[in-house]
């Protein structure tokens, strides 16, 4: 999200990352901020809020290194207290909400006033941490999108839809891939100036005036089969399998690898 919340700073021309473009970038990096969590903040009417009280200067070039404001730095210390709260290992999406609401600023006064309250999204938060602590919410929503028959197989202790996972696996194997087993790391990104759209396709750097690289922009993948999450991490989410595009989790391709019978077995895991 900073590296988003970066680019919004330079498209303003601002000389640190505010508050502001935290909230910008946060939409950005998450969608779910918009739909799910504040369904009356929409992110043009963000935008045109945050233009409303905020004057365009001259746009900075986003290889010029940009320092957090003071307001941003009280952001990210909110954050990193409502991941500790939450028993999370890393600070999420929804923390730094939660660390943008509890900011006295116009920012955060714009999203209370469109319903966003820091006491009911914790709440909300904590309830989806005890559900299903190691799946994002956008994850989380696929997952009850899915699960819909009554022969499900499980996988990281949760049921998924038989024939979802089937299918997951037949696109995985549609090509003879080499699958090795690797620790996930970051990946460098390229990043349009004027739409901040991103592409994994480095050779697009090359266009200097329209593309910048960012080193390590890339933060997370899912597993193609079940969309178990990988980052990088001390533990299981920090290692997969990968044929250099896809990534496949540890527990997907114990089973269906190591397993390929797994699914018209007779496994306690197939109810």
């Amino acid at each position: 999200m900073i590296f988003f919340a970066r680019y919004e700073a330079s498209e303003f021309g601002a000389p640190v990352i505010d508050t502001d473009h935290l909230l910008l970038g946060l939409i950005r990096e998450e969608k779910l901020v918009c739909f799910r969590w504040v369904p009356q903040a929409q992110p043009d009417a963000i935008l045109r809020a945050v233009e409303s009280w905020t004057q365009r200067q001259p746009k900075i070039a986003t290889n010029i290194d940009l320092p957090l404001s003071p307001a941003g730095k009280s952001v990210l210390h909110h954050a990193q207290e409502e991941a500790d709260k939450l028993n999370s290992e890393h600070i999420g999406t929804e923390h730094l909400l939660l660390g943008l609401l509890q900011e006295e600023c116009k920012a955060s006064n714009f999203l209370r006033e469109l319903g966003a309250d820091v006491g009911k999204l914790r709440l909300r938060f904590e309830r989806e941490r005890d559900t299903s602590p190691t799946f994002s919410d956008s994850v989380r929503s696929k997952i009850e999108e899915n699960l819909r028959a009554s022969q499900t197989v499980q996988i990281h202790g949760l049921q998924w839809n038989r024939d979802y996972i089937l299918d997951g696996v037949k696109r995985c194997r549609k090509y003879d891939w080499y699958w090795r087993k690797s620790l996930w790391k970051p990946r460098d990104v390229v990043v349009h100036h004027k739409t901040g759209k991103l592409s994994l396709d480095l050779a697009l750097a090359e266009d200097q005036d329209n593309f910048q690289v960012v080193k390590a922009g890339w933060k997370k993948d899912h597993c193609a089969i079940c969309a178990w999450e990988l980052f990088e991490s001390d533990d299981h989410h920090g290692v997969g399998y990968t044929n250099g595009q896809q990534w496949v989790c540890m527990e997907c391709y114990d089973k269906f690898w190591e397993r390929p019978d797994f699914i018209s077995g007779s496994y306690s895991e197939i109810t």
